[in-house]
């Protein structure tokens, strides 16, 4: 993290933006720069630039390695990237930007399915608990109270970006298109009963099923487990044997249903959201959205209509939308 300030950063030529592009691996994408006077701006076909007058707090900039000896460059912290989407998009795009930060996976393009697992010393770029001291550091910059809103439904741990989508789908509240199922974990650690060993002690074994979902009722815990299967990473007969191995291992947890997605399931929403209400039955949750008014009441079937109009819009966008990792 850098003190460094927007103060005299500049937006550079056509012509140096097309070697900063070659030089990050960036050729093609648009690149955007802060500036810190609006004589400055300048938009071209493969930039743009953004005015920030205020200052901005410690560990909004981070220095990476110039192209140019004579010019440092520094791009927005995780924490900052996270405000600035929070600021300038909606809250389901917030989220999903935040799951992907506080992430446990990274993107590589010659991995099975486009994604691995971050290694013990390959730290995630940031957690809600980072992200929630910058956002208190940032008091009076635009876009903290939305992304204040948007942090309480971040989700920590996803290891794929349809983990993310399915969450969000499950997790977040009707009025943003979720089902709201109950509290939503990603790879939590579960213990599973694993035998006895030649003295008669129980052995265990530690599973992590993708998708935790859980609800308390009448001071129960109940639990849904979801695991997602993607063909691109779940093919052939080993794997195919060493999922069902697990899915049996965690049908053994006491309160806890065990479901499993594949590609097709996730793909098909009138599925997806048949295996959420199965979910919600098992977790003895009431029927969701709740309405002031009957179901039946053309108030009710309007509500109704716009609740499910919400759903797709959040499915085609971060569940089906997402590649199939």
């Amino acid at each position: 993290m850098s003190r460094a300030s927007v103060a005299g950063a500049s937006a550079p030529d056509a012509p140096s933006v097309e070697r900063l592009q070659w030089f990050l691996s960036l050729e093609g994408v648009r690149l955007d720069f802060l500036v810190d006077d609006s004589s400055k701006r300048r938009h071209l076909k493969n930039m743009i630039t953004h005015v920030c007058t205020g200052g901005l707090p410690e560990g909004s900039l981070v220095s990476i390695p110039s192209c140019w000896d004579e010019i440092p460059l520094y791009v927005v912290s995780p924490e900052l990237a996270f405000l600035q989407v929070a600021c300038g998009s909606t809250l389901q795009t917030a989220v999903y930007t935040g799951m992907a930060l506080c992430s446990d996976y990274r993107i590589d393009a010659l991995a099975d399915g486009g994604v691995v697992r971050r290694a013990p010393s390959d730290r995630r770029p940031a957690s809600v608990s980072s992200i929630g001291r910058f956002l208190d550091r940032a008091k009076g910059m635009k876009g903290v109270r939305p992304a204040r809103r948007a942090l309480r439904y971040v989700v920590e741990h996803a290891l794929s970006p349809k983990e993310s989508g399915l969450a969000m789908f499950y997790g977040l509240p009707c009025h943003y298109g979720g089902m709201h199922i109950g509290t939503v974990t990603l790879n939590p650690s579960v213990e599973v009963y694993a035998g006895r060993d030649m003295f008669g002690e129980v052995k265990t074994e530690t599973r992590y099923p993708d998708i935790m979902i859980s609800a308390f009722n009448t001071r129960t815990r109940y639990d849904v487990a979801f695991d997602y299967d993607a063909d691109s990473t779940h093919g052939g007969d080993n794997k195919a044997a060493k999922d069902r191995r697990r899915a049996n291992a965690i049908a053994t947890v006491r309160n806890l249903v065990h479901f499993t997605l594949v590609t097709s399931d996730i793909l098909d929403f009138d599925y997806l959201v048949l295996m959420g209400e199965r979910a919600r039955k098992v977790l003895k949750q009431r029927r969701k959205p709740s309405l002031n008014v009957s179901r039946d009441s053309v108030d009710g079937r309007k509500a109704l209509r716009e609740y499910r109009e919400r759903q797709i819009e959040l499915f085609d966008s971060f569940v089906r939308g997402v590649r199939d990792y």
